[in-house]
């Protein structure tokens, strides 16, 4: 019988995207996959949406947040994934698109391989129409990888982030790991992600399949655009940072580069958290150092060559 896949979807006010991102799962060429819709207290028309689905459907189950759980996206991905059966599990938000052979092409290759492996795929953003993989953005993560660190450092090169839903992760690897932290407010994937990372042997890459990411600035959770997710922000990466040095004996590449884009966000709309972290951005505020140092050396000769002109 072929493995059972769990497709884990949290959703909150999204019924006029959501269609479109269950469409996508009912189009996979590989059937055996079980979708589950966790709501997290919509008032919008999901209920409705999702009554229809469910009855097109029987692989698609639809699940409240319960009460006793914290709000949040977190709490329903480790919700759903408690509820579901597959030995795979897809994360997917809500709002995001699979391509038809998704799910198909990465288990073909996860099977031929032990639970320490996890598939990747090419991704796309998009906000209203869907675009196909520019071909020649060959991302140096673009590949299979059979070191860890070395996928790791190729992640880093290519902009540090690959969305959820291009990895397909056996549960196994997921129970290893732990859950998605529910409490934290930013950077969810990159902490959860990190920790598949460091029980993770290998990496197969599926060149020939794609998943889309939407851009949408109007609720862009990833903004730093309050003091408790710039904290949170900082405290996501001091964990990525601690689980690397602990695995790895060392900080990674993906930090120093992902630290230093930190600290020049928060530089320019909080300096009073750097200035509570300043073992963390150490390095960072060196470099700040030095770099008004080099301003300030190059001002005053400017100013002098200027004044020796005058006399």
């Amino acid at each position: 019988m072929k493995a059972l896949v769990s497709i884990i979807i949290p959703t909150y006010n999204r019924a006029h995207l959501l269609g479109e991102t269950l469409e996508s799962v009912l189009a996979q060429t590989y059937e055996n996959w079980e979708c589950i819709v966790v709501d997290d207290g919509s008032i919008d028309a999901t209920d409705e949406l999702m009554e229809f689905y469910c009855e097109k459907d029987f692989r698609i189950q639809y699940h409240h947040r319960p009460i006793n759980r914290p709000k949040g996206a977190n709490a329903c991905r480790n919700y759903g994934f408690e509820l579901s059966k597959g030995e795979y599990v897809n994360w997917l938000d809500s709002d995001d698109i699979l391509s038809k052979n998704k799910i198909q092409e990465q288990i073909q290759q996860l099977l031929k391989c032990d639970i320490t492996t996890i598939a990747t795929c090419r991704w796309q953003t998009f906000i209203k129409k869907i675009k196909e993989p520019d071909s020649q953005n060959d991302f140096r993560v673009y590949r299979s990888f059979n070191n860890i660190l070395e996928f790791i450092d190729a992640l880093a090169l290519s902009g540090g982030f690959l969305p959820p839903h291009a990895y397909l992760v056996s549960r196994e690897l997921i129970c290893q790991a732990g859950n998605w932290m529910e409490n934290l407010t930013i950077n969810q994937d990159g902490e959860f992600f990190v920790r598949i990372f460091i029980k993770t042997k290998q990496v197969v890459f599926i060149n020939n399949t794609s998943v889309y990411y939407r851009k949408n600035n109007d609720d862009n959770v990833s903004q730093l655009n309050n003091e408790l997710k710039i904290a949170h922000a900082i405290l996501s990466w001091q964990l990525i940072e601690s689980y690397f040095k602990i695995r790895f004996g060392e900080s990674t590449r993906l930090v120093s580069i992902s630290k230093k884009y930190l600290y020049e966000r928060i530089f320019k709309v909080n300096r009073k958290l750097i200035k509570e972290h300043q073992l963390f951005f150490e390095d960072e505020i060196l470099r700040n150092k030095f770099s008004l140092i080099r301003k300030s050396k190059k001002l005053i000769k400017r100013i002098l060559r200027k004044a020796i002109k005058r006399k």
